[in-house]
């Protein structure tokens, strides 16, 4: 309906076990693969990776490529056409790699997955908004890199310095047992005085945005990795794994355990944004 400058055409998210092996190969179109957890080596052309957490790979057309996993590894892949010249060029001339320590665009990933296996009103406009994100960040990543641009790129901050220090410290200690007091004295204001500061410029209290930052970091966790529920609610800064149930019900209107079934049921689950993509299987178990 609305032209756009790419293509989504598939979306996975795939667990590689360690006598797995992605089968060297190449395509037609564009691929990425975002590395979100597990060591192996990625092989790029003529050139081994070796792989970590944040990894990005861009593969560029007829680029062969494949996968040798050392542990279990967890990824999100996407598959994509380029239609505006200018973008295909600025991708055609970049790196293949990049690293995104902070996994900024697994988030991106995920809102196209979830769009894809949905498949509401204007899915593949949204899709192909979310995948440009990911593009330009890929694209800005490889700039800094070079040493073109700043090497540190500064969230957005709120109008109100009193409230963005308090939204810093919140993010720089979550994990830890925090109350109003503890984040008051953090900016050297009252209790009372950050709430309504808070409250104006975040539209929610601090105690409340901490709870909803807890429960978001804890979904970050829960994708990536396969910790325990009571160890996530540790490292998320709860204080027993019934008060992090009873809170991430209460953020989400699902408890962790049925949120992560859910989310486990769409590993390894081809998702054809295109309604004329098929994907083609690469993977296959190593022998002994």
């Amino acid at each position: 309906m609305f032209t756009s400058a790419v293509q989504v055409l598939w979306i996975a998210r795939y667990d590689y076990q360690r006598d797995w092996q992605l089968l060297r190969h190449e395509h037609e179109y564009f691929q990425m693969i975002c590395f979100l957890s597990g060591a192996g080596q990625f092989t790029l052309d003529e050139a081994d990776y070796a792989i970590n957490p944040g990894s990005l790979f861009l593969i560029k057309p007829h680029c062969f490529h494949g996968l040798l996993p050392l542990t279990a590894v967890k990824t999100l892949d996407i598959k994509f056409l380029v239609t505006d010249r200018s973008l295909q060029q600025l991708l055609l001339a970049s790196g293949d790699r990049v690293e995104d320590k902070d996994l900024a665009v697994a988030g991106l990933f995920e809102h196209i997955r979830r769009e894809g296996e949905e498949a509401g009103h204007l899915h593949r406009e949204l899709c192909a908004a979310y995948l440009t994100q990911i593009l330009i960040h890929f694209l800005r990543l490889q700039k800094e890199a070079s040493g073109k641009t700043s090497p540190e790129l500064e969230p957005e901050p709120v109008a109100d310095p009193v409230t963005q220090r308090a939204l810093e410290f919140i993010s720089a200690h979550y994990a830890e047992d925090l109350d109003l007091q503890h984040i008051a004295r953090a900016v050297q204001k009252s209790g009372r005085y950050l709430r309504l500061r808070f409250e104006e410029f975040v539209g929610m209290s601090p105690m409340r945005y901490l709870l909803h930052y807890r429960i978001q970091k804890s979904k970050d966790l829960i994708r990536r990795y396969d910790y325990a529920l009571k160890q996530v609610s540790q490292m998320v800064g709860f204080k027993s794994v019934h008060h992090f149930a009873r809170s991430f019900h209460e953020v989400c209107g699902e408890t962790p355990g049925s949120w992560r079934r859910k989310y486990q049921a769409g590993i390894c689950k081809d998702i054809c944004v295109h309604p004329q993509f098929s994907n083609k299987i690469w993977t296959v178990r190593r022998a002994g």
